[in-house]
């Protein structure tokens, strides 16, 4: 799958990167602010954006998350704010993973994440994770 990721911590993108490469999936970004994760979403459309809540420069990854729906593009949640993801009613999305994650964690809900976007009853759901749809 290509992903966008939406990150602003410089680690944590890094880490995912490695994680989600090692498995053979292609990354995009990451991109910091909304407005990057539009823009980036828009010149190479991805399968799936991971999003963080808080972003850089003032924006959040709900604003990103309505910006790369509305681009057709799926967003899964990788944050430490699942409860702000609750407060403007419900939010189109795969899902939620909350941070600190693991490696096997986010490589599974990812998976979830495909098999959900291909129609299929997801397997190997991590104990963590929410399911939005």
């Amino acid at each position: 799958m290509k992903i966008l990721l939406v990150e602003d911590e410089v680690l944590i993108a890094l880490e995912q990167q490695l994680y989600l490469e090692s498995v053979g999936h292609s990354i995009i970004g990451p991109a910091v602010t909304a407005t990057e994760a539009v823009q980036l979403a828009e010149a190479d459309k991805p399968d799936l954006a991971l999003v963080d809540v808080h972003l850089g420069m003032g924006t959040n990854g709900i604003d990103a998350a309505r910006g790369l729906n509305a681009l057709g593009v799926p967003c899964l949640f990788i944050t430490s704010f699942r409860d702000e993801l609750k407060k403007d009613g419900p939010l189109t999305g795969i899902g939620c993973l909350p941070k600190p994650f693991t490696e096997s964690g986010l490589l599974a809900a990812v998976d979830v994440a495909r098999a959900v976007l291909a129609g299929e009853t997801p397997r190997n759901v991590p104990q963590t994770m929410e399911l939005f749809v």
